[in-house]
């Protein structure tokens, strides 16, 4: 039976705590380990630009009965200038782990609310300690990403992926489960898998991920965890839109058709509108550009498939939907006023000619 013998499983923990975070700030505040997230030098790492690399720095970690063993869990923190905070969780899996024991470990930590508990402290005491680099901080309880990463070092014999598959069916670790799951099942589980070499792998699911790597690089986790961290935005403004439609209609609604009596108020109106349509359109195209994909290589394809299972585009073409929406309410309200207004300078004038003509039989 196969076994691990140098491997992690890393646990995310992502959150929005801020409309923005001041990754220069934070970096000349952070007392040592601060570092920019650079990406390898190899050739096919050129397809991607970040446009304001996040802001990764490690916090004390804790011990953690697993794997029948006290295991020391490592905490990094990782701060994105969209308002995004994300926790990882490094947990070791100690040498000749078994892939069933891997199994049952995954599975109860899926469940673990003590994680979330945690996660919680430690993004608690990341805004105290950072201070006014967190711009406007609240953490949205409702809005957390999770994901889960299985990074597979080395295994305890040298064999390529392809004989890894016929060896060990990982579709039971992706879905949690410890036992034999369905062929249909297996074929949609792995159906998103890429290697590069021969003896790598990565496969891509909704809540987590497989990877065999020997190299010792964080880049395909780094992808991953960037890809949920936009994500998280997305959801997030698009419920920030969903109130400020609610809110439109309520205000509307309320004040019923334009009054020339009201002109300034329902100006006031108009101008909050378009202001929440400019700043949410600037908000959104931040977080759409913060990874730029140049070319379609090896690595711009795991992102853009993480980026596809995660529903990007449905979300994008959501938001994109309600910002016409409240842009036509805008349209709508603004030709109201332009109406109304005309109406008002042609009453004045009504009144103007009537004065004149008062005037003229009174000094007649």
């Amino acid at each position: 039976m196969l076994s691990i013998s140098k491997g992690r499983i890393i646990i995310y923990r992502l959150f929005d705590i801020s409309s923005e975070i001041d990754l220069s700030l934070i970096e000349s505040r952070a007392k040592e380990g601060a570092r920019r997230l650079r990406l390898s030098r190899h050739p096919y790492m050129k397809a991607l630009e970040f446009s304001n690399p996040p802001v990764s720095f490690e916090l004390k970690g804790f011990a953690r009965r697993l794997f029948g063993r006290d295991v020391r869990v490592g905490v990094i923190a990782k701060a994105y200038d969209f308002g995004v905070l994300s926790l990882a969780f490094d947990i070791p899996i100690p040498a000749g782990t078994g892939f069933s024991e891997l199994e049952t470990v995954a599975k109860e930590l899926d469940t673990d609310e003590s994680i979330d508990e945690k996660a919680g402290g430690y993004v608690r005491h990341f805004i105290r300690s950072a201070g006014d680099a967190v711009v406007k901080p609240e953490i949205k309880e409702d809005f957390v990403e999770d994901y889960m990463i299985f990074h597979i070092e080395r295994l305890d014999r040298g064999i390529d992926a392809e004989e890894f598959l016929k060896q060990y069916d990982p579709s039971r670790l992706l879905l949690y489960e410890t036992r034999e799951v369905s062929p249909d099942t297996r074929e949609e589980t792995l159906r998103h898998r890429f290697s590069y070499y021969p003896d790598d792998l990565v496969i891509v699911h909704l809540d987590n991920a497989f990877i065999i790597d020997s190299s010792g690089s964080s880049d395909i986790m780094d992808i991953l965890e960037f890809a949920n961290a936009q994500i998280l935005e997305l959801r997030y403004y698009d419920h920030v839109l969903d109130g400020e439609l609610s809110w439109i209609y309520g205000e509307l609604s309320r004040r019923g058709g334009v009054s020339i009596f009201k002109l300034r108020e329902y100006e006031r109106l108009a101008k909050k509108i378009t202001e929440t349509v400019t700043d949410l359109t600037e908000v959104t195209e931040k977080v759409n550009n913060a990874l730029k994909v140049t070319e379609d290589v090896y690595y711009a394809r795991i992102y853009r498939k993480a980026m596809t299972l995660l529903r990007s585009r449905d979300w994008e073409d959501s938001i994109k939907e309600k910002l016409q929406v409240v842009t036509n309410a805008y349209k709508m309200l603004y030709d109201e006023i332009a109406t109304k207004r005309g109406h008002l300078l042609e009453l004045g004038i009504f009144i103007l000619i009537v004065i004149e003509i008062v005037m003229a039989v009174v000094s007649e």
